[in-house]
């Protein structure tokens, strides 16, 4: 049975070396993994962009999955009018454009928006319509691609779970591993729509992802956590002038995770910028974390694990993020 046919499928669990671990997704970037559409290439940026949206067990639920990937051709298919596919019958629209334009006409969306500006049911609804018609495909090849070995799946319990093996692979090779799919991508992108459009087209895959509107979150920690002084240097907060910064830097987390912002004055936000927080910080942003635990945002936290942090902190740094800062005047270190 072709592997986008399959229902279900298991990872193999044996030693697996780092040569046959390459290899694998060699074959997923190489000429002989056959790609009508630039699906598969999607669906391993949704794992990517997920994976610190695990469980215990290193599961994600289709929801998860099928929400980002459903996020990320919305904005490189509607917003920046991106063909993903190489040809169809009559030169039709694959069942993935019909969903987003279907979902443009009936939200009487006219002109080209950015993901984030949908309203949460407009997400969840067309989310949902893409992982109903998407699933039957996309999972099972690219399982089949990776030679079984990197996550097990259902169709039918829709989950899907990450050999552990895999897990810490990808962690620690994520950046090599996003900039040969975004790569990939591109060229296979470059082949089949107008020079017009396939400008900085990295730059259009990689952000596809959405970085929320964080004031959310920035009146969670402020009003319900009392988090009234600058996480890094200590000083007073003015209401007025509060900055939501990402501890582990968005550009390496690719979330708006909750367990991974905190609180910092303009000046912090803006010194640190893309570079990871000394390393003397990490209890208080643990310590921190516990307390929100113990809040009325477990929804916020659902995919929190205590040790979560000190893990992509460390796979941080082993993937280039070597620059640690902390301001010259903090009260804290």
């Amino acid at each position: 049975m072709a592997g986008y046919d399959l229902k279900e499928g298991h990872y193999e669990i044996r030693n697996i070396s780092d040569d046959e671990l390459w290899a694998a997704f060699s074959y997923v970037f190489s000429s002989k993994s056959r790609n009508t559409t630039s699906y598969k290439y999607g669906f391993l940026k949704a794992i990517i962009d997920n994976l610190y949206n695990v469980d215990e067990n290193l599961k994600l639920t289709f929801d998860q999955l099928f929400s980002k990937f459903g996020e990320i051709y919305w904005n490189l298919i509607l917003k920046h009018g991106l063909r993903q596919n190489i040809s169809t019958v009559n030169n039709g629209e694959t069942y993935l454009e019909q969903i987003l334009h279907s979902a443009a006409a009936k939200y009487c969306i006219t002109e080209p928006i950015p993901y984030e500006s949908l309203t949460t049911e407009m997400m969840l609804d067309i989310s949902h319509q893409v992982k109903n018609k998407c699933k039957k495909y996309v999972v099972g090849a690219l399982f089949e691609d990776t030679n079984h070995l990197f996550y097990s799946f259902s169709k039918k319990d829709e989950w899907l779970q990450i050999n552990p093996i895999i897990y810490e692979f990808i962690c620690k090779h994520k950046l090599i591993i996003e900039k040969l799919n975004y790569s990939r991508w591109a060229q296979f992108l470059e082949k089949i729509n107008p020079e017009t459009r396939t400008t900085k087209l990295i730059n259009k895959i990689d952000e596809s992802a959405k970085r929320n509107n964080l004031y959310k979150y920035r009146q969670i920690l402020y009003e319900e956590f009392e988090s009234n002084t600058c996480f890094y240097c200590g000083c007073p907060l003015h209401p007025n002038k509060i900055d939501v910064d990402h501890f582990i830097p968005w550009s390496f987390i690719k979330n708006d995770n909750l367990w991974n912002l905190v609180l910092a004055c303009p000046t912090c936000n803006r010194k640190k910028n893309d570079k990871l927080p000394d390393e003397r910080y990490l209890p208080k942003i643990y310590n921190r974390n516990q307390l929100i635990c113990t809040g009325h945002v477990l929804k916020e936290m659902e995919y929190y694990r205590p040790q979560i942090i000190k893990h992509v902190y460390d796979w941080a740094k082993i993937n280039g993020y070597d620059r640690t800062w902390k301001p010259a005047n903090s009260k804290i270190l």
